[in-house]
């Protein structure tokens, strides 16, 4: 049994999210879960990096402290939008970590923290691609569903992603 703890993540963790991350990019998965490249990530300034742990994420730790999940939750609000939102990016479990529930428990913790926000997000939206079954299938068993609303994937633009939705219970 996997022993983890799931936490929210702090700015000045910037580091072990980039190793993360770079890691997320070399999955075989990542082709089809992320918009980015590890070439592209990869050589990012020290910067950007710290810009992007600025960003709310919760990670999931082992036993030892090394980060083994993430996901980043961006706020959404203004004139864009009916209403506020939040938007998943970024989620990852390391191979050996799923299957086991873990994701469930992270994206739990960041839905959870969405619905607790002053700015009374309405939903939780997140992009997947066509071909990312398994994650479309997760996500779905969560209570998220297709909005009918789609967009060429960035590194694709032949490929298509959809937009998957959770109201607010």
């Amino acid at each position: 049994m996997m022993i983890y703890t799931i936490r929210a993540s702090r700015p000045d963790e910037w580091r072990a999210q980039r190793t993360l991350r770079l890691e997320a990019l070399k999955d075989p998965a990542g082709s089809v879960a992320f918009v980015n490249t590890y070439e592209t990530e990869e050589a990012f300034a020290d910067e950007v990096w710290q810009q992007r742990a600025e960003t709310q994420s919760f990670i999931a730790e082992d036993e030892v402290g090394e980060r083994v999940a993430n996901v980043a939750v961006l706020v959404e609000s203004g004139e864009e939008f009916e209403e506020p939102q939040t938007h998943l990016v970024g989620v990852y479990v390391r191979p050996e970590f799923r299957g086991g529930g873990l994701a469930a428990e992270l994206l739990g913790a960041a839905i959870e923290w969405s619905w607790e926000l002053p700015e009374k997000v309405g939903r939780v939206r997140l992009w997947v691609h066509e071909d990312n079954h398994r994650a479309q299938a997760f996500y779905t068993r969560l209570g998220f569903v297709r909005t009918g609303r789609t967009m060429p994937f960035p590194l694709d633009e032949s490929r298509t992603e959809y937009e998957m939705v959770l109201e607010r219970p």
